[in-house]
């Protein structure tokens, strides 16, 4: 069974280096089982029909970041307290917090786990037949021949 892509638009606060306090806005968080490891999130700062901004960035930091701080370089995801998630997005000099109801993001990332296994189940199974492929030819390794006498 093909899994269709996944959407789920969730209220959100903002928190940016130019302006203080939050302000809300609106996340769409993407998944589509095309790219089983990524997932989308647009960011919806003004009102606007398409989003100002667009993230990419892999599943399972924002799984992981639901228990634990995860994530270096742009993207930063982390518990705030036990019902919020905190997704820290860097760019240059320029950064901003989204703060998510952590119950919303734990069902985001419930939804996209069938794809995800999917992908992993046909990793382990594309990895099973290189292995079988280069047992067949006989590959050698170089570095186990005998001496020469």
């Amino acid at each position: 069974m093909r899994q269709l892509p996944l959407e789920m638009t969730i209220a959100a606060t903002v928190r940016t280096a130019e302006c203080a306090g939050h302000h809300g806005l609106a996340v769409t968080l993407g998944h589509s089982p095309d790219d089983p490891l990524a997932l989308r999130m647009d960011l919806y700062v003004t009102g606007a029909e398409l989003p100002d901004t667009t993230w990419v960035f892999g599943r399972d930091l924002l799984a992981t970041g639901l228990i634990l701080p995860t994530g270096e370089g742009d993207v930063r995801v982390r518990p705030h307290g036990e019902d919020e998630t905190d997704v820290e997005l860097v760019s240059g000099r320029a950064w901003c917090v989204v703060r998510m109801a952590a119950d919303d993001v734990r069902e985001f990332v419930a939804g996209t786990r069938c794809a995800a296994d999917s992908c992993d189940e046909e990793i382990g199974t594309a990895l099973d037949r290189m292995l079988a492929e280069t047992l067949r030819r006989g590959a050698t390794n170089t570095d186990s021949q005998p001496p020469h006498t």
